[in-house]
């Protein structure tokens, strides 16, 4: 996954990844540990950590019946995502061999489907299904974009013949705002986990291994969307991966949206000031 680590050591500083690991949306999450020698070709490492970051990118069909509203217009996303480091919020990043010269790459292909509804001058999407799986490049030589066909996956090229994957992803709950202008959000999803043997291989422990991962983060760029006509749109955005033991309770998960669209629009009036200093 040469071109996209490359793009991830220019796009992403240590000190953006380090931020975003200390920060919201995500709180604290129980440490876990990955045996980072069971990739070919890496060196023998243990990494303890609570968290991992990622950048993620996608491609949205929606349709809209009549004008968005009544939560019944259907969509479609289809994107990847990609590992950038390990981290917890005291230390920021870890050091890892992660990305790193001779390291390995970890990314993963989702499919998420869902209905929309009106959200002031934004969109509130609820995830129906969400599937995922997660991959280790031993040699980053993978390459990874979207797709401009309608209905077809990512397009993974260069050479992926020896990737591998680690976690296989199911949907428990989620959702996503669009915010005012269809420019930026935030996403928030509870997922069932499982290991594949070569996973457990990979994340050691605890064992047996958290069977549940929060991912949330948030959209920084949203292009093509509509708010009264069928749409495909391309997000791009990042956020934080916690792995958890229990599912939270039901207030929780409630004000889950809450939170999010607080934070989305925090983050957007400081983008907004920013500009108009």
């Amino acid at each position: 996954m040469k071109p996209l680590s490359s793009f991830l050591r220019l796009a992403l500083s240590a000190a953006v990844i380090g931020a975003a690991l200390i920060s919201a949306p995500a709180s604290a999450g129980p440490l876990f540990t990955v045996n980072e020698g069971s990739v070919p070709g890496a060196a023998p490492n243990l990494v303890v950590a609570d968290r991992i970051s990622f950048e993620y990118h996608a491609r949205i069909e929606q349709t809209i019946v009549g004008g968005l509203g009544g939560g019944n217009d259907p969509f479609t996303e289809t994107g990847f995502l990609s590992k950038a480091a390990f981290g917890t919020p005291a230390n920021g990043s870890i050091p890892s061999q992660l990305n790193a010269l001779n390291g390995y790459g970890m990314y993963g292909l989702f499919t998420i489907t869902g209905q929309a509804d009106a959200l002031a001058a934004g969109i509130h999407a609820t995830f129906q299904t969400l599937t995922m799986t997660l991959y280790i490049d031993p040699n980053q030589d993978t390459t990874l974009s979207l797709s401009n066909v309608a209905g077809s996956p990512v397009n993974v090229g260069g050479i992926s013949a020896d990737d591998y994957a680690i976690v296989t992803y199911t949907l428990d709950v989620g959702e996503a705002h669009i915010f005012d202008g269809l420019a930026q959000g935030d996403f928030k999803a509870l997922l069932n986990a499982t290991l594949t043997p070569q996973g457990q291989l990979f994340f050691v422990n605890p064992n047996p291994f958290f069977p549940l991962e929060s991912l949330s983060g948030n959209t920084n760029s949203f292009v093509g969307g509509s708010l009264t006509d069928s749409f495909v749109a391309m997000a791009d955005g990042g956020g934080l991966e916690l792995f958890q033991a229990a599912v939270p309770e039901p207030g929780t998960i409630a004000l889950l949206g809450i939170g999010l669209f607080g934070l989305g629009m925090t983050a957007r009036r400081q983008q907004e000031g920013q500009r108009k200093s």
